[in-house]
């Protein structure tokens, strides 16, 4: 049986649907796996076993499409044009969360009432083919790197006068594409300056678009400027790599949590008011990995450093 899986909303949303490719290959012999995503989120699922090619939806061929002979097409965006290669795939069932527009399109729609992990409610969708996410055993995201990828990113370190494995290293995110669901860079610094004073290294991963935002931040707001890491140049891999090297994550509601949980790595995130259900984007039930909401977009640093303090020393423990 050969599945499309449609997801193209962001690097995060791919990390977030791995456990359903999982599933289905364990669950349905001899199945096949085409992912269809953007260009930008696509090297998040290189070396993943489970899924038998990515489709990059800007290079992708109607006529290449239709040679796969899909059978199911999973469609877990809410847009015209995810809808538009769920009906050209050709595949019979084609599955989807209630829209109500989707018969035109869809002859499986999900009502889903989950008001939890987003991991867990992908699932959902996979009741159209006989699948209950509650008799899965394993729905933890996976991002899978080489041995190659985590000694460049360890070379890197190393010219930062990092040590993994001796050094405790900390690794910040201070920004998001959503500029919304940004909380203010100063909250952070403060929390950084507060890890320094303990001993701990930090790290801020930056890509080319961010760096002068985050190098900035800790020219102002920091009184250890010189203690900082500000790192850039990274593609998703190439994060992936350094985040992999960290012993803990701090940051937003964005890509890097999302690795960081798929490769095991503590985290604590903060949410503003534009994120109206955290508990959508952290695991649920986990000693490792916690958060804290703000009604707004601000933060009391003080009151928030008690909990995250309380959390790295819980996790070190």
């Amino acid at each position: 049986m050969n599945f499309l899986i449609i997801v193209y909303k962001g690097i995060g949303d791919v990390i977030l649907t791995t456990p359903v490719i999982k599933a289905i290959k364990r669950n349905f012999n001899n199945s096949k796996i085409f992912f269809l995503t953007k260009k930008y989120s696509a090297d998040i699922l290189k070396n993943n076993y489970w899924v038998d090619e990515i489709l990059i939806r800007e290079n992708l061929k109607i006529s290449y499409l239709r040679s796969l002979k899909i059978d199911v097409s999973i469609d877990y965006m809410l847009s015209s044009s995810s809808a538009f290669y769920s009906l050209i795939s050709g595949a019979k069932k084609r599955i989807a969360f209630w829209r109500n527009w989707g018969f035109i399109v869809y002859n499986l729609m999900v009502k889903s009432e989950w008001d939890g992990y987003n991991v867990i409610k992908r699932f959902e969708c996979l009741k159209a083919v006989g699948l209950d996410w509650r008799k899965i055993d394993d729905i933890k995201p996976e991002v899978y790197l080489l041995d190659d990828e985590k000694k460049r990113a360890l070379r890197v370190f190393e010219s930062y006068g990092l040590t993994p494995k001796k050094d405790f290293i900390i690794s910040f995110d201070i920004t998001s594409p959503r500029i919304e669901r940004q909380p203010e860079a100063d909250v952070f610094i403060y929390f950084a300056d507060k890890l320094v004073e303990k001993g701990y290294k930090t790290v801020f991963l930056a890509s080319n678009f961010d760096f002068s935002y985050i190098e900035n931040s800790v020219y102002k707001f920091s009184k250890y400027k010189e203690k900082h890491i500000v790192i850039k140049h990274f593609s998703i891999r190439e994060l992936a790599s350094s985040l992999s090297l960290c012993d803990f994550h701090i940051g937003t509601s964005s890509a890097p949590m999302h690795i960081s949980v798929s490769l095991n790595i503590p985290t604590f995130t903060l949410y503003n008011a534009s994120v109206t259900n955290p508990r959508a984007w952290t695991p649920p039930n986990s000693d490792i990995h916690s958060y804290i909401a703000s009604p707004n977009r601000f933060f009391d640093k003080v009151e928030v450093w008690s909990f995250l303090e309380k959390h790295i020393n819980k996790v070190i423990i």
